[in-house]
C-alpha cells in the first residue's frame, strides 16, 4: 500500500513487539510485586493505619437488604457442605493449616472412648453457632478498589475494579474512602510501597452480617429472657475481646452489618 513506508520495515516491527512485549511483563512483575509484598508482610504500618481509617469509617452500616436469618442459615449449611465436598471437612480452608479446634480434638478421643461423644457434640456445635454469629460462613458482599494517593497521602483517585452485585453497599464503601483517608497521617517518604508519584493500592472490602452484641449493651427483661433461654439450651457461646474487655454472646434478634477491608496490593 504505501512502499518504502519506514513504519513497515522488519526493523520498526521487531521494535514495536520488544516493547510491546516488554511492557506486558513488566506489568506482571510488577503485579506479582505488589502481592508478594502483602503476603509476605513487607509492607510499612502506614496501610495498616489506612485499613483502621476506613473499618472505623464504615463502622454503623445499614443491612443491604441481607437475606434473613433464616436464609443466612441455610446459606451457611450449603457452604459447609460444599466445603466437606472439597476437602473432606466442613471447616477446612485455603491458606496455612491452623491449629485443631477444641471439638476436632474431642472428636479424635471420642474414638476411643465414646463417652466424649456428647462433649464432643456440643463442643463443636458451639464452634460452628461461633461461625456463624461472626459471618465466617455467611452470605458476603465483596467489592475490590485501587486507591491512588500523592506522595503526601492524599486521595487522588478511587477506580472500581469490582463490584459486589449490590450497587447501595458499592455505593456506600465508594462514599466511605474520602473521608477517611482524609483523616490518615502523612505516610514516611522512605516507606516500600510510596513513591515520588505517589501511592498505589488495591483493596478488598468484604461487608457482611453477623450476629454477636456485647454483653454490656443488653438489658434487664427480655434479654435476660433470651440469655436464659440460651443457657437452657446449651447454646450459649460467646467470646470475650482480651485488648477492650468486652464480652460477645450470639444475638439473632439484632443482625448488624459488618465492614472488613483487606489489603491485597501494594505497587
Amino acid at each position: 500500500m504505501r512502499p518504502g513506508d519506514p513504519s513497515l520495515s522488519a526493523e520498526s516491527l521487531r521494535a514495536e513487539e520488544h516493547a510491546r512485549v516488554s511492557e506486558r511483563v513488566q506489568g506482571i512483575v510488577d503485579e506479582r510485586r505488589a502481592r508478594d509484598r502483602v503476603d509476605t508482610g513487607r509492607i510499612h504500618p502506614y496501610f495498616g493505619q489506612l485499613r483502621a481509617q476506613l473499618e472505623k469509617q464504615m463502622d454503623a452500616p445499614p443491612l443491604f437488604d441481607m437475606p434473613s436469618f433464616p436464609k443466612q442459615l441455610m446459606y451457611s449449611y450449603a457452604e459447609k457442605a460444599r466445603q466437606f465436598g472439597a476437602t473432606g471437612s466442613p471447616g477446612s480452608m485455603p491458606g496455612p493449616r491452623k491449629p485443631p479446634k477444641p471439638g476436632e480434638l474431642l472428636a479424635k478421643r471420642a474414638r476411643d472412648e465414646p463417652g466424649y461423644n456428647r462433649l464432643r457434640g456440643l463442643s463443636q456445635a458451639g464452634e460452628e453457632l461461633q461461625d456463624f454469629a461472626h459471618g465466617v460462613s455467611t452470605m458476603k458482599l465483596t467489592v475490590t478498589l485501587e486507591l491512588l494517593q500523592g506522595p503526601d497521602g492524599l486521595l487522588r483517585e478511587v477506580k472500581l475494579i469490582s463490584r459486589s452485585g449490590n450497587r447501595a453497599y458499592d455505593d456506600y464503601v465508594l462514599q466511605a474512602v474520602p473521608p477517611a483517608l482524609g483523616k490518615a497521617a502523612v505516610p514516611p517518604p522512605d516507606a516500600m510501597g510510596v513513591h515520588t508519584d505517589g501511592i498505589r493500592s488495591v483493596w478488598a472490602v468484604e461487608g457482611r452480617v453477623v450476629y454477636v452484641r456485647k454483653v454490656s449493651e443488653m438489658k434487664k427483661g427480655a434479654d435476660n429472657i433470651y440469655l436464659a433461654a440460651l443457657t437452657a439450651a446449651g447454646l450459649l457461646a460467646g467470646n470475650f475481646d482480651e485488648t477492650t474487655g468486652e464480652v460477645y454472646v450470639i444475638d439473632v434478634r439484632n443482625p448488624h452489618f459488618e465492614c472488613r477491608s483487606r489489603l491485597l496490593r501494594v505497587y
